[in-house]
């Protein structure tokens, strides 16, 4: 049998084989097409995720410019005023408890600085995720080893002080986290 008897022999094989190559051309332009609309549709995935952030970046540091000129020019008392301004318009951003964090701990606050790291992390990971681009571990780090010495210090001095107890707590669950541990 040739080829020219093939496509005459049976009626409902040529309709079918002329469906299987209509619904083949059908699907591959939609492939096609499907392809060419992903690239202008990016509003998710990576490039999405990461354009959300750096807008979300952009818009904290205008949100927390005041209070990082007020910390710069050593006034905590009003960059803390100021922060608490913020926090009662956003209570859930988590860059107020880093900045809150920072403050408490240039006021020798150590407790508070601590619980304010940990809240900070809690709600937002990617701070301590290197692969982030919220990572700011390095600055937290620095601030809890800092911490760890001196707490330390206190430990000798005041075994059964309560402070110091919870301080401890919050020093060895932020240190659990910076090292990729679980809460």
């Amino acid at each position: 049998m040739n080829f020219a008897q093939t496509l005459t022999s049976d009626p409902l094989d040529v309709l079918t084989k002329a469906a299987l190559a209509v619904l083949t051309a059908v699907m591959l332009f939609m492939l096609v097409q499907q392809r060419l609309r992903a690239p202008a549709d990016e509003s998710g995935g990576v490039a999405g995720e990461l354009r959300r952030i750096e807008q979300r970046l952009a818009q904290d540091k205008a949100l927390y410019q005041e209070v990082a000129a007020l910390a710069e020019q050593r006034q905590h008392d009003a960059a803390m005023d100021k922060l608490k301004q913020i926090q009662a318009a956003q209570p859930n951003n988590s860059r107020s408890f880093l900045w809150q964090a920072q403050l408490q701990y240039e006021n020798g606050d150590l407790a508070d600085a601590l619980a304010s790291y940990r809240q900070a992390i809690d709600l937002e990971p990617g701070y301590i995720d290197r692969k982030s681009p919220l990572f700011v571990g390095k600055d937290i780090k620095k601030n809890v080893l800092e911490a760890k010495d001196k707490l330390q210090r206190e430990v000798t001095l005041k075994p059964n002080d309560p402070d110091i107890k919870r301080a401890l707590n919050e020093l060895l669950y932020v240190q659990r986290r910076l090292a990729g541990g679980c809460e």
